[in-house]
């Protein structure tokens, strides 16, 4: 089957098959904000957009799960602790229950982890490959929504939100530094960061390139974050 196909080995960083779904994840972005007030009159498509995407990324991650495990992938590789993954399954839930709350708690960790990851591609397939398709769907899909409930939320995004959000991840990233080492791991890259951008943390050494990482991900939390906090939007009626 050609979506399962090992000759589409091929990807390559900022080749067009790169370039298009980030283009096209961008453009959707600013029809989101730039339609914000047209969709919170629109309440039967906020339904099937909510319904989809929180489905379809959790379909497609359960479908990459077993076909990986099935080429010898060990089960603790894809426990749902890295960062994307995480915000993706969190995004499902926000979505589904309408839980303004959790929205903004996961807001920075799924904008900037999307767009990181859309960015700076860990991925070995090319289109058409179904992971091609996992990726780049899975990480515009939960980016979208992210943005698509800020866009249409009756509450402002604060600062109080940004580091509550920050110290919740916090909690979670210093036992996940040792899970890591315990179960040969590498969830939310706190064992290594892509090749990509290692030389960006390499000249701190051993283990200290962890905490340049981590204010790193603090630093990009708050630049993601910056227009929601400056742009004061009127509560949605």
């Amino acid at each position: 089957m050609f979506l399962f196909d090992e000759r589409y080995a091929t990807f390559t960083m900022f080749s067009l098959s790169h370039l298009v779904p980030v283009a096209l994840t961008v453009a959707a972005v600013v029809l989101i904000v730039v339609g914000r007030r047209r969709l919170l009159t629109m309440r039967r498509f906020d339904r099937g957009f909510r319904i989809v995407f929180a489905v379809v990324p959790i379909a497609m991650e359960l479908t990459f799960n077993f076909w990986a495990i099935a080429r010898g992938g060990t089960a603790a590789v894809f426990l749902p602790f890295g960062l994307c993954t995480l915000s993706m399954y969190l995004t499902s839930v926000a979505l589904l229950t309408r839980s303004d709350a959790l929205a903004k708690v996961i807001f920075p960790w799924a904008v900037a982890g999307a767009l990181l990851s859309l960015v700076v591609a860990d991925l070995d397939y090319d289109f058409p490959h179904f992971r091609y398709f996992h990726y780049f769907g899975n990480h515009s899909m939960f980016l979208l929504a992210n943005v698509y409930m800020q866009a249409t939320s009756k509450t402002r995004f604060t600062y109080r939100h940004l580091l509550t959000s920050c110290g919740i991840l916090l909690a979670i990233a210093v036992p996940m530094y040792f899970l890591n080492r315990l179960w040969g791991t590498n969830h939310m890259f706190l064992a290594a960061v892509p090749d990509e951008v290692a030389f960006l943390y390499a000249w701190a050494g051993d283990p200290w390139w962890v905490f340049v990482f981590g204010f790193s991900i603090f630093l990009l939390f708050h630049l993601v974050s910056l227009p929601l906090l400056i742009g004061r939007k009127k509560p949605a009626s």
